[in-house]
């Protein structure tokens, strides 16, 4: 692996040695154009009489040299089933960019509610973009090792689990008579000497004609699908760790009383409240959706709806509003809305299990500096999904503000505490002097723009104010919000516009996710017990932004603190 991603992180105040690391130089444009939001369509305007004639010449060229092709590849029959594969999936991609061109940035209101029926063409299409954008910038991606050479590794090594021949996906266009018999398809990424990020085996995986067993959450009917030596040699390999081979029971014949003729995305998250394990699943998912489009390119156009196989209900899940905005249909929570005898799942993909993401796999005190364009495409997509269009695609071009959003944990605190739900954990990170910090910070802010080059607002008396552009002159705003009062999506419009992100180590920093990518500076504030804990830097280095770790104690130093915020103030002005 790469010596780049160890690449020291800066941290403040300097160390006494004479080796102790110099601070970035670089810098924010401050006329960098706002962020517009919006759903993702414009309006289409009907086609002209000439704009079909012209469609239909087109398409008629398009088929004749569809079926030339078809007549070649029949004759050339050294082609093999991957060769094919691999045309299919180049094909796809070359399609990508017709997608971010529909992207309207003036279309609508902020969050208006849509979904995405065809997530996994958006998310290819979002990750072609996180590549381009990454290569412009020239940074640093330890070899691909967080990104589609990861994909690549994984792919090198697809096995056919279950069944016979060369595993496809079912075209529903056709459906048989009788449902065909089952067949599974895995990648086991331990099988590759390129990545070492996972710290325990992992085998997401397709299936097709699956039936999952009435009233259980991760159990499946494997009909006629007889184990392959690669599948019982990987289901060893695999020990104890979950996967869908340890998860289905072989029968011989079952009726199929239901056809579920889209694709499912079968998920087990690990949670459903803490933002930075929800942002690893949410990574993750990504990460088992590329490696199945890799593998079978035709589910790339097929509608999807999410199923979840773990047992979260609806209590306190605070980013339902995320997970029903992917797919054509809201997602199918099993522990509420369990499968119905005679259930068969025509396409299916099977995310690798949860407890490990590219942000933590590597493990505690194992620190990287390296850049992914698969996190950098979740940021990007998750984004999209509450009207936050990509820097890069935007038209606009007024003046960005300086947006300063500091993060609390006093409410969370004040909960734990007077609910019995204290921890030594949570007493160490308590800051007691928060008030005089968030203090400090508007007060600094409010005297910096006081000589007239900049114009300060506090967006908490004026919430309204943090999307809009700056005008004619610089403009500076300070907000703060608490994740335990707000909806997910106030959380998520806050830090869709921030400039400056700085709170102290604990999950709501796994709301940098929403941060347009590389366009934002963090700041995390730790305390002692908190060192080896490189989870926000691994997010942070992922999407490309300025990522600086303060050094505190619960008693914090405002005046450290505020002296780190101003100086990246300047940088930006």
């Amino acid at each position: 692996m790469s010596e780049a991603r160890y690449q020291p992180v800066p941290v403040y105040p300097p160390t006494s040695s004479a080796g102790s690391p110099r601070l970035p130089k670089s810098s924010f444009r401050s006329s960098d154009p706002v962020l517009p939001f919006g759903p993702p369509f414009a309006l289409k305007q009907a086609p002209s009489s000439l704009w079909i004639v012209i469609k239909y010449i087109f398409g008629v060229a398009g088929l004749l040299l569809l079926l030339y092709y078809a007549w070649i590849g029949a004759k050339a029959s050294f082609h093999s089933p991957l060769d094919l594969v691999d045309y299919e999936f180049q094909t796809i991609q070359s399609l990508d960019a017709e997608f971010l061109a529909r992207l309207d940035p003036n279309a609508g209101q902020p969050g208006t509610f849509f979904r995405d029926g065809y997530p996994l063409r958006s998310m290819l299409a979002f990750w072609e973009l996180a590549e381009r954008e990454v290569s412009d910038r020239g940074l640093d991606t330890c070899n691909g090792q967080l990104g589609r050479e990861l994909v690549e590794a994984y792919h090198r090594h697809q096995l056919l689990y279950c069944g016979s021949g060369n595993f496809e996906a079912v075209d529903v266009s056709e459906p048989s008579l009788e449902v065909p018999a089952t067949a599974i398809t895995c990648a086991p990424v331990h099988h590759d000497d390129f990545s070492n990020w996972w710290p325990y085996p992992a085998a997401p995986c397709v299936s097709t004609n699956l039936r999952p067993v009435a009233g259980e959450l991760r159990q499946f009917h494997a009909v006629g699908c007889q184990v392959t030596d690669q599948g019982l040699k990987l289901k060893e390999e695999m020990g104890r760790e979950r996967f869908l081979g340890t998860d289905i029971i072989r029968v011989d014949a079952e009726e199929c009383k239901e056809r579920i003729e889209h694709t499912v995305v079968v998920i087990g998250r690990q949670d459903q409240w803490n933002p930075f394990h929800v942002a690893e699943d949410l990574i993750t998912t990504l990460v088992s959706v590329f490696i199945a489009i890799r593998a079978v390119p035709d589910l790339v156009d097929t509608r999807v709806q999410l199923v979840f196989s773990d047992e979260f209900g609806m209590d306190n899940n605070h980013f339902t509003p995320l997970w029903d905005r992917i797919g054509a249909w809201p997602p199918k929570r099993l522990i509420l809305d369990p499968w119905t005898e005679g259930t068969c799942l025509t396409n299916a993909i099977h995310s690798v299990g949860a407890g490990a993401s590219l942000l933590s796999a590597v493990g505690v005190g194992s620190p990287y500096s390296c850049a992914s364009t698969i996190v950098w495409a979740a940021s990007h997509y998750y984004r999209h999904l509450f009207g936050l269009m990509p820097p890069s695609l935007s038209t606009d071009t007024t003046r960005r503000p300086i947006n300063v959003l500091w993060i609390s944990r006093a409410k969370l605190d004040a909960y734990a505490q007077t609910h019995n739900d204290w921890s030594t954990w949570r007493d160490v990170r308590h800051i007691t002097n928060e008030r005089e910090l968030v203090q400090r910070l508007h007060d600094g802010l409010s005297d910096m723009c006081a000589e007239g080059q900049c114009v300060f607002t506090d967006a908490r008396d004026e919430p309204e104010t943090w999307a809009l552009p700056s005008g004619d002159v610089q403009e500076v705003r300070f907000a703060t919000i608490d994740p335990t009062v707000h909806a997910i999506e106030t959380q998520i419009h806050f830090v869709g516009h921030t400039t400056i992100l700085a709170s102290s180590h604990g999950g709501a920093l796994g709301l940098s996710l929403f941060l347009p990518p590389s366009e934002a500076t963090i700041f995390e504030l730790q305390v002692p017990s908190v060192a080896g804990n490189f989870h926000f830097q691994h997010m942070a280095y992922g999407m490309g932004h300025h990522y600086e770790v303060l050094q505190i104690s619960r008693k914090v130093d405002v005046e450290l603190v505020w002296e780190a915020l101003s100086r990246r103030i300047r940088i930006t002005k």
